[in-house]
């Protein structure tokens, strides 16, 4: 019977009905235990079936609200894990909106920095900008004044291009006049010939020319005569009758072809003179001082250590314009480097000309001579 203990109680009974009604059945046969035992029987599985159907209720309304709690639970998990997202969204965009103001901020203060850094005069415009413009746009004004200095000074000549004087041998003594009482040299003043002059032999001094020199001082009358006695003694004038007969007109022809190739080396000595005169507009300066002071600027002397500095501290920028302004001062030197060789070739042009002259007359002259020689041959 051991193992009736170990089943519920409904079992129990219902097992031990089973063995009794077995037992009475076997002991009593088919009669009032029988009818007992099925009554019993009837009444426990009746009251099984309730306690299975009460069990069956109640097991399904308690599954029915767990459910009802795992919904509402996995409901608010989702809800919650959806604000999670949301929130994790929201801040994401925020910190975006955070970097991307940021960066507008960071790119906006560097344009504000690039802006101060290429505009500013320290830093983004080379070596002082207004003053440089200034003193280039000086020193091409000076420079084109020159031609119209250079021609003044030919003018100024007693043998300029057309002029004549009415006597050569007053000219040249109006000249050595001008040389005792101006230039008079060492041996001349020992001779008794003039007082020794503050310089000495200047109108026949080449180097005076490239030494700046004030308006109207002893050294410009000095260049000015010195021109003179490179260009040689002036021209004799002739009367009018003279000059309409062939030997007159051939002398005119031969005053112009002259003129026409003096005046070359002569605008070339003036160029020389005025380039080195000095002038009020220039801060009594010459137009040859004021090029060795921008020259100084970038080579050598106290200039050039500033501009040094100045590049230092320059931007890219600063330093494109420096480069630009350099290039165009180069270009200018190029040009009136061009110029100055254009005269050069002038005055060899010049020389060739007059050399193939004197060539022209000395073949003239050996034709002449074989002609004349001709003909006496012919005679005898």
């Amino acid at each position: 019977m051991d193992f009736l203990k170990k089943l519920t109680p409904g079992a129990a009974i219902l097992a031990t009905c089973f063995v009794s009604g077995s037992a009475g059945a076997a002991l009593y046969g088919f009669g009032p235990a029988e009818s007992w035992t099925i009554a019993q029987i009837t009444k426990l599985s009746t009251a099984i079936s309730s306690q299975i159907g009460t069990f069956g209720t109640t097991f399904g309304a308690n599954m029915a609200v767990k459910f009802e709690q795992a919904i509402s639970a996995v409901a608010v998990a989702t809800k919650q894990e959806s604000l999670g997202a949301s929130i994790v969204s929201d801040a994401s965009r925020d910190s975006a909106a955070q970097l991307v103001n940021a960066v507008r901020a960071q790119r906006s203060s560097d344009q504000i920095a690039s802006a101060m850094l290429d505009f500013n005069p320290a830093t983004g415009q080379g070596h002082e900008p207004c003053l440089t413009t200034a003193k280039n746009r000086t020193l091409d004004a000076a420079f084109d004044a020159l031609g119209r200095v250079a021609k003044a000074n030919v003018a100024a000549l007693d043998l300029a291009p057309g002029r004549m004087v009415s006597s050569v041998g007053a000219a040249m003594t109006q000249r050595l006049a001008t040389h005792r009482d101006k230039f008079c040299t060492q041996g001349e003043a020992s001779a008794g010939l003039c007082s020794l002059s503050s310089l000495p032999g200047g109108d026949t001094n080449a180097s005076l020319l490239f030494e700046p020199t004030d308006p109207g001082s002893l050294q410009q009358q000095a260049q000015q005569a010195f021109t003179q006695h490179v260009l040689g003694a002036p021209d004799a004038m002739i009367a009018k009758e003279a000059g309409q007969t062939p030997a007159g007109q051939h002398y005119m022809l031969t005053k112009n072809s002259k003129d026409a190739l003096l005046s070359i080396p002569a605008y070339s000595m003036s160029m020389i003179q005025a380039a080195n005169t000095r002038s009020p507009d220039l801060a009594n300066k010459s137009p040859n001082e004021v090029l060795k002071l921008r020259v100084n600027q970038y080579f050598g002397g106290k200039e050039a250590q500033d501009w040094s500095k100045t590049l230092t501290a320059q931007s890219e920028r600063g330093l494109m314009v420096e480069a630009a302004k350099l290039g165009g001062l180069e270009v200018w030197l190029h040009h009136k480097q061009y110029q100055q060789n254009q005269r050069l070739e002038m005055n060899l042009a010049a020389l060739v000309l007059a050399q193939s002259e004197e060539a022209k007359r000395n073949v003239s002259t050996r034709y002449d001579r074989m002609a004349r020689d001709t003909a006496s041959s012919a005679i005898r």
